[in-house]
């Protein structure tokens, strides 16, 4: 198990980690979201055991982690660019971790020519199958294309498999999370604001952070004011929202949503309804669409419409998040 306790760090140019506690036991990956990468290579060298915090402290099997760290093979780190692209032959770095790595077909190859996907999954498998006590990733898909990035992230839970130790996941994104189906822990101002199952997590986060941090594609958020003891929207209109929803008395909210929460045609009489405006060509299969001024991502389920064009976008009321001004999430 890896517990972290009450640890601190000030790292320069203010970055910081301010009383995080966290337990990460063997058996279930872990995935770290909200961090920017400055903040991932920082929190990474602290759980690896290269930097000490400045308060608190880190742990690997009841051992301190900057011990633990010279014990040959406790603990591994792999994130981008993968294997190095050399002349060696795939076939030089192991059978098992070639099949692993769905690269059987390679054998003859060299490093050099495989793709950075290719290099990332065998340096993965590598590092799986050597199983540390505790195995650190960071970032595997943040070098590669959307579409190698996809390959990657399907893998993922595969390639770790084997691992028997402690797996933390750095993710570069809510997807490589969400990809790895095990916990999160998210991060928001250096401090850890929530943690627990992924899917648990991504569906009840405790504020707005939470829930931009662990949505992919980006979050649908609505900005809501009251004026004149009524809801209002960023352009002045107004919107009739379901009654169940707990809304303040005053002051601002935002309405929110997860991409996938929304369908192009109605699917229940339960449904909240606006009319977008496509704003773009399909990304990542998610439509570009606003609506009142924000900015949203739609699945895309029928043929893509041309930029400008108004459909029809559904979300059902129990799908629907509430945040107040301070974006603390409301029941």
């Amino acid at each position: 198990m890896l517990v972290l306790k009450d640890v601190s760090r000030a790292v320069g140019g203010g970055l910081s980690f301010h009383a995080v506690s966290l337990a990460i036991a063997a058996g279930r990956p872990t995935a770290i979201v909200g961090l920017s990468t400055a903040e991932r290579t920082a929190f990474g060298r602290l759980v690896s055991g290269v930097d000490r915090p400045h308060a608190g402290d880190i742990r690997l099997g009841g051992e301190d982690i900057a011990k633990a760290r010279t014990s040959r093979g406790r603990v591994l780190r792999v994130g981008p660019p993968g294997l190095a692209a050399s002349g060696r032959q795939v076939a030089k770095v192991g059978r098992e971790v070639v099949a692993l790595a769905g690269l059987t077909g390679q054998v003859d190859a060299k490093l050099a020519s495989l793709s950075g996907a290719q290099r990332m999954k065998l340096a993965l498998a590598q590092a799986a199958l050597a199983r540390p006590p505790l195995l650190i990733v960071d970032g595997p898909t943040a070098q590669l294309s959307p579409e190698a990035g996809d390959d990657l992230r399907l893998a993922l839970p595969g390639l770790l498999a084997p691992a028997t130790g402690v797996v933390l996941l750095l993710a570069a994104s809510a997807a490589e999370a969400l990809a790895l189906s095990g916990d999160t822990a998210v991060f928001a101002g250096g401090r850890l604001i929530q943690a627990g199952g992924a899917g648990e997590v991504a569906a009840h986060p405790v504020n707005l952070s939470s829930a931009i941090a662990t949505s992919w594609p980006q979050l649908n958020t609505l900005p809501l004011m009251a004026r004149d003891g009524r809801w209002r929207l960023r352009d002045g209109s107004r919107l009739q929202l379901p009654e169940s929803l707990a809304l303040p008395a005053e002051g601002g909210c935002t309405l929110a949503f997860h991409p996938e929460d929304v369908t192009l045609e109605r699917a229940s009489p339960g449904c909240l309804r606006f009319v977008v405006r496509v704003a773009g060509p399909v990304r990542d299969g998610y439509l570009p669409a606003t609506f009142a001024g924000a900015s949203w991502m739609c699945p895309l389920a029928v043929e893509a419409p041309h930029a400008g064009a108004l459909l029809n976008a559904f979300v059902d009321r129990s799908r629907l998040m509430l945040f107040d001004a301070e974006g603390k999430a409301l029941t």
